[in-house]
Parts: structure tokens; C-alpha cells; sequence
């Protein structure tokens, strides 16, 4: 797949492509749109992702740490498991992603949209979510260090009630 995408003279786009286990390390991608592809245990640590795309892909397990370039977009994907660590993504549009168990160590998640996003279990530590849309995902159960990491993000008045009650165990009654 490296190949192909880096003897392209122009961008790249791959449609239902496998590409399980390849090893993109380093590669340039940019500007490269991958569309249903089956992109599980990609390992692209240290790739140029410049305005890279990924629509409807499948990414269980994939490895995004130390990705360079901005304005790569992930878009309706499932990131089960996979790892983000330190991954340029302010401003993305997250909406529909699945980011169940993914590691988004020190990801800039600033000013992202995550509604219709599954966070249950999403390591968020260290995570820069200032301004982040979090109202239409779900978060999962709370902890004192979640919810550390998500300061500055936005979340509804239901969401911060599910957490007051999983870290105070308390019963908040809305009269209305």
C-alpha cells in the first residue's frame, strides 16, 4: 500500500480496500482518502497525515501516535482500541466515530465535535479537550481523573448528572 500511495502523482483515493496489519510507518499519506476500508492494526506511527481522510473505515487497533500534519479527518470510523496518542485533531468533526478503549493520551481534541461518538473507556489522560463538543457522546462511567481530563469540554445537563452520581453516588432531582 506504501507504494501506491507514494508513486501517486496526485491524491490518492482507496475504496474498500485491505489493509490489515500493514505496516505505514513514516509514510506520507497526505492527502491520501482512505472509504471502507478494513484498516485494523495499521501501524502509522510518524505518518504525514496532511489533510488526509478516513470515511467509514475500520481502524480497531490502529496506531495514530506521534502522526504529523493537520487537517486529517476521521469520519463515521471505528477506532476500537486503537491508539491516538498525541494526535493533532483540534477543530476535527469526530461525529460518529467509535472510540471505545482508544488511547487519546495527550491528544489536541480542542474544539471537536463528538456527537453520535462512543467514549466508554477511551483513556483521555493528559488530553487537551478545551472547548470540545462532548453532548452527543457517550462517555461512559466517570472517574475523578476523566473528569480532570475533560476540562473545558462542553457536556449536557444530563451528562453532568450521570457523573455527579457515579463520583457522589448522589441522586439529582430536576422538580420540573
Amino acid at each position: 500500500m506504501r507504494a501506491v500511495v507514494e508513486s501517486a502523482r496526485g491524491p490518492v483515493t482507496l475504496t474498500r480496500c485491505d489493509a490489515q496489519d500493514a505496516d505505514l510507518r513514516d509514510a506520507d499519506l497526505s492527502e491520501a482518502t482512505f472509504v471502507d476500508c478494513t484498516l485494523d492494526r495499521v501501524d502509522l506511527r510518524g505518518a504525514q497525515l496532511a489533510d488526509a481522510r478516513f470515511v467509514g473505515c475500520r481502524l480497531m487497533g490502529a496506531n495514530f501516535e506521534r502522526v504529523r500534519g493537520l487537517g486529517f479527518r476521521l469520519e463515521r470510523c471505528n477506532l476500537f482500541a486503537a491508539t491516538l496518542v498525541g494526535a493533532p485533531l483540534a477543530r476535527t468533526d469526530l461525529s460518529g466515530c467509535r472510540l471505545t478503549e482508544a488511547v487519546l493520551r495527550g491528544a489536541d481534541l480542542r474544539w471537536c465535535t463528538f456527537d453520535g461518538c462512543d467514549l466508554l473507556n477511551a483513556d483521555l489522560h493528559m488530553a487537551l479537550l478545551e472547548g470540545a463538543d462532548l453532548r452527543g457522546a457517550a462517555l461512559g462511567p466517570c472517574d475523578l481523573d476523566r473528569l480532570k481530563a475533560m476540562k473545558g469540554a462542553i457536556v449536557t445537563t444530563r451528562q453532568a448528572t450521570e457523573i455527579l452520581e457515579d463520583l457522589a453516588g448522589i441522586t439529582i432531582s430536576d422538580p420540573n
